[in-house]
């Protein structure tokens, strides 16, 4: 399968995804930490949009980039995504933007993981439930100049199992 950088997959990712099945991008940012890091490399595949599911990664168009970030939500316009690391969800999302599922990660050791063998379909489920969760959180704390310290305090409770799940691809 081919490898491309991310930026200049955009442009050809759904003709190689179409002819090859797959496509094999290298992360750049910190979007994601800490289950995605800069240095991994990402298998992209095709996807239907009844085929995405709230806490599923997928790959989407901003700009001339491709941006790798977590379904939060999804319904006949589009879906809701963010990244795992970030405090607020991206824009809304049409589904002509949505270019590729995550389907497996490689670390820069050469470990490969399956995203779509057990357990990483149900993790990946319970990271996009506490995703959400957590946006909700920091919108309700949000309203204050300075977000309470109870919600600072949940926020940090919220990412414990995102460095749990970091900890699988050991």
């Amino acid at each position: 399968m081919p490898s491309a950088r991310r930026d200049l997959a955009v442009a050809f990712a759904p003709d190689v995804l179409a002819r090859e099945g797959a496509l094999w991008v290298r992360e750049a940012s910190l979007s994601m930490l800490p289950l995605i890091r800069p240095g991994d490399e990402i298998r992209l595949a095709p996807v239907e949009p009844e085929q995405v599911v709230p806490g599923m990664l997928i790959a989407y168009r901003r700009d001339a980039r491709l941006v790798i970030h977590r379904v939060l939500a999804r319904d006949g316009a589009g879906v809701v995504a963010k990244g795992d690391a970030l405090v607020s969800p991206d824009a809304p999302l049409p589904w002509d933007q949505v270019v590729a599922r995550v389907a497996a990660l490689r670390r820069p050791g050469g470990r490969l993981v399956d995203l779509e063998v057990f357990p990483w379909p149900f993790v990946n489920r319970l990271l996009g439930g506490l995703a959400f969760l957590a946006c909700r959180l920091c919108r309700e704390g949000s309203r204050e100049a300075r977000p309470p310290v109870l919600s600072r305090l949940a926020w940090k409770a919220l990412r414990l199992p995102f460095y749990l799940a970091r900890l699988l691809l050991r």
